[in-house]
This record gives C-alpha cells, structure tokens and sequence, in this order.
C-alpha cells in the first residue's frame, strides 16, 4: 500500500488514510503528518499514535532501498572499507561487552554487515562470523574476507542459520532505522537465536532532536530544518529508546543493559557530539532521560516456557 502525503512543514490536520508504523507495527489512523527534508530529499513524515516514532510514509522498495544505499558512504566499496578502520573503536566495544556477557567465541550474525566491519574484529577474537547486507557488492566483498555472507532484504530470507542451527549472538549496528517493520525482523532475529542468545542493536535514538527541531521551526526555519536533518539523516524511522526498548521486550528478549556507553565510533568526533554523548550518558543514568545520539542494546532471547 503507497503511504505517501502531501502535507505541511509543521503539524497538519489528519488524514484520512490509515499507515503502519514500521517501529512498533501498530496502524495508525490520521497520524500528524509532516515533511521533513532528509537525506533522502524533502519527504513525508508521519508520527506514530502509540509509540510517538517518526516514520517515513513511502512505500518500501527493496531494490529501491538498494540503489539508495550503493550512493551512501556504507554502500560503496571504497568508502565502506575506509569507514570500518574509523568505526573499529565502536566495534571493539560492542565485542567487550559481547566477550563480558559470556557470548567470546560463539557464532554472530551481523545484519547490516555492509564491508565486514565488526565481523572482521569478531573473527580476529575468535568468532564464527556470518553477516546479511542488502547490497551485492557488499556481500561479494565480505565473502572475499573469508567470511559467511549471505544478500537479505529480510532476517526472514536468511539461510546462514536457523531454528535448527542458530547463532549465539545477532548484531544489528545503525541498522534497525532502516527495517520497513521492526517487530518482524526482532521476530525473526529471535528464531534465528538459540536459547539464552543475545541480540545487540546499536540504536540511532535522536528522536527528541526531531522534535526540538519542529519546536524552533516557528520562529527559526532554517536551525529547524538543520536539527530534524541531522537527527534523521536518510533513515526510515526515528523511534524513541523506551519505545525501543519495549519493543523488544515484547517480541520476546529481555533487557540486559542500555546505555550511550559505548556508542562512539571513533576517539575523534565532533566536540558537540561528544557532549551530547557525555550529557545524555549522564541523564539517561541518572534520570532516565534519553537525549543521546544513539544507544547500545544488549537483549537476551528468554527461555521458552
């Protein structure tokens, strides 16, 4: 079903059209509507009614989605390669923590493995590596490394591992944004994990920044436009981390930890966005606010009862 409409920069009146929000799954009827301009150019926004995410309205396309992601800096070769040495201090994190909670050495899918980033670090450690990619070339070039790749538009498609022969760990690293239906691809992440299996999802959480963005665009358009731009660069949805959290929760997996910590890339970010990481650190600790740019995930598939 074509989801898109023509709507205002600021809050419009409902439409009548019913939309599926792609973080939670829940349909809305006549959500608040928007456009915002993106990565993508200016495109149509809706916000979810229950779980107050941001979301893309148009229809996806996977081969769509595909060509999109080749013109992005993680979808060509190139570029790709260039970023997984920039990005390894974020990678090395995610691993001590995997190697903390009892999961060194154990079987893990990467989805949205693009050209092999954490896998490369995984199979150094000792990890059996296995990563899915919508991208060809991507897939071609991780193979290359030696490592299990397989190309998926869906955890539904994937072959590398099942409820037969499941993985220990699944990560999903700046992915999770861009799943046209979240809760299917957590339900599908679960079968693909054995018993007591950990899903790691390293979560872009800037939703309050959308809407700080739409807050100023009355009296500032142009800061507006900036902030939303920044905050959703060219994904499909901008969820908020307690929404997040209850999703996951819901499909099955219970919480371990969440927490900015370990979030960061690389040593060398932009001062403000490491302030933003240091002050939203502090108050999601301290205060259960979430302000911080993104959030590492760590959630352990219950036992069946």
């Amino acid at each position: 079903m074509a989801n898109t409409v023509t709507t205002s920069t600021h809050r419009s009146g409902p439409v009548d059209q019913i939309l599926l929000c792609p973080a939670c799954g829940t349909q809305n009827e006549q959500p608040r509507t928007f456009q915002f301009d993106s990565g993508r150019g200016v495109t149509a926004w809706a916000r979810c009614n229950h779980c107050d995410t941001y979301f893309l309205t148009s229809t996806y396309d996977p081969q769509v989605e595909t060509d999109h992601t080749r013109h992005m800096a993680w979808g060509n070769e190139d570029e790709g390669a260039a970023l997984n040495q920039r990005r390894r201090y974020g990678f090395v994190a995610a691993l001590d923590r995997i190697e903390e909670l009892g999961y060194g050495g154990g079987k893990i899918l990467d989805v949205g493995c693009s050209f092999g980033g954490i896998l490369l670090e995984a199979k150094k450690r000792g990890f059996e590596c296995a990563g899915v990619d919508i991208v060809p070339e991507a897939v071609a070039y991780v193979q290359g490394l030696g490592i299990s790749a397989e190309e998926c538009s869906s955890l539904h498609d994937c072959t590398l591992f099942s409820r037969q022969s499941p993985a220990d760990v699944i990560s999903v690293l700046d992915a999770h944004i861009y799943w046209p239906n979240q809760p299917a691809e957590l339900r599908a992440a679960y079968d693909l994990l054995r018993e007591n299996g950990l899903l790691v999802i390293r979560a872009i959480t800037k939703s309050a920044l959308v809407t700080a963005g739409r807050f100023v665009g009355s009296f500032s358009p142009g800061i507006s436009r900036k902030l939303i731009r920044r905050a959703i660069s060219d994904h499909r949805f901008s969820m908020p981390l307690k929404s997040l959290l209850n999703t996951v929760e819901e499909v099955g997996f219970e919480i371990v930890s969440a927490s900015p910590r370990g979030t960061r890339d690389t040593r060398e970010m932009p001062l403000d966005t490491q302030a933003a990481h240091h002050v939203g650190t502090l108050l999601w600790h301290g205060l259960g606010v979430s302000i911080a740019p993104s959030t590492l995930i760590f959630a352990r598939k219950k036992q069946s009862t």
